[in-house]
């Protein structure tokens, strides 16, 4: 859940007395701008933790979600999501909207429209049709921007038929800002759908879309994100593949069983980030299927590839995307979105650009 409400001392002491009452674990994010909470534990334990806050008036409205979840498919699972333990913590932003000051931090308070998912999915289905009343007419037209990461994104998102989308393909949260700065053109006169996993991101970015002015106010958010959305739309309505969640589930699908990603390698479908495999220079998630893992394990433990250093990574494929060109450690990585050539390279070798590295652990 997330909830935008007053920070207090008091509050701190609510959930860690009644979350360690109820053998609750999870991670709680308590901000001036209000709380993110995301919490597991047993149905009874959640359900009495939702009947105490809702006899708070400062969670009056407050959007709570409830998912069955299996237990985590290994101990990092567990250990990455947050699930081992009970973390509280306060701090500036629910989510850090920029690496950098910003001149003017944007008003939550002046975030986008709210749109149920029945809402949102009815404006996607009669883009282009000047009936439409839940968002105004545009000359430009509406263009639907997803607040996610890249490796989010790699696995689902909406593809509606008639609706420019914008992929902002990020690597963290923090450079949307930028993103978006460098994409007002694309964004000026239109009408903006915006959706992220659970609604959150899309209160910070809305208001900071909106904080431009002119040409930038009739911005629209998928309130409680793709998890309500799915919920509406088991059959997936417009979305398609998982959706990412930060919790033991990994991902959700709709009924529509159909995968969307695939492993750069082999190109086999692939949408399961339940090995955890992250790059080591930029710590995102990568998807690495089983039968390239053991190959390429395989292949470096052979003796046709004797030197240990070369074992010191694993996939770098999302730096590659971002055009990184030289670590502070091993290994070197470099090359453009198309290189396909797979070598390796000690720490003081330069590589050649359009080159692809794989290198494991």
């Amino acid at each position: 859940m997330h909830k935008l409400v007053r920070l207090s001392p008091t509050l701190f002491n609510f959930y860690e007395s009644n979350c360690k009452s109820l053998s609750l674990l999870g991670r709680l994010r308590l901000s001036p701008n209000g709380v993110n909470v995301t919490v597991g534990g047993k149905l009874s334990a959640l359900e009495e933790h939702i009947a105490a806050m809702k006899l708070n008036s400062l969670f009056e409205g407050t959007n709570f979600k409830l998912a069955s979840c299996h237990e985590p498919s290994n101990d990092r699972v567990a250990k990455e999501c947050g699930f081992t333990s009970l973390s509280i913590r306060i701090v500036k932003e629910l989510v850090t909207l920029s690496s950098c000051p910003l001149p003017r931090s944007p008003e939550i308070s002046n975030a986008g429209k709210h749109l149920s998912a029945s809402e949102f999915h009815s404006v996607l289905h009669n883009v282009g049709n000047s009936q439409d009343k839940l968002i105004p007419s545009s000359n430009r037209g509406t263009v639907l921007i997803d607040a996610r990461n890249l490796f989010e994104t790699r696995i689902g998102k909406f593809c509606p038929p008639n609706v420019e989308t914008l992929d902002p393909e990020i690597r963290q949260y923090s450079d949307l800002p930028s993103w978006i700065d460098n994409n007002s053109n694309k964004l000026r006169g239109n009408n903006i759908l915006m959706y992220s996993t659970g609604g959150i991101r899309c209160e910070m970015a809305s208001a900071y879309i909106r904080s431009k002015g002119a040409g930038f106010g009739n911005v629209f958010e998928l309130y409680g994100g793709i998890q309500r959305y799915l919920e509406q739309f088991p059959d997936g309505g417009f979305f398609r593949g998982k959706n990412f969640v930060f919790d033991h589930r990994v991902s959700v699908g709709s009924s529509d069983s159909r995968i969307l990603a695939t492993f750069l390698l082999c190109s086999s479908p692939l949408d399961d980030y339940s090995s955890q495999s992250r790059c080591t220079y930029c710590r995102m998630l990568v998807l690495v299927c089983d039968n390239c893992r053991a190959l390429i394990q395989t292949m470096l433990y052979s003796k046709l590839f004797p030197d240990e250093g070369m074992l010191s990574a694993k996939f770098e494929y999302e730096c590659r995307v971002r055009g990184a060109q030289r670590m502070a450690f091993n290994p070197v990585v470099g090359g453009r979105l198309n290189g396909s050539v797979i070598h390796y390279s000690y720490n003081d070798q330069k590589i050649e650009d359009g080159a692809f590295v794989v290198l494991t652990d």
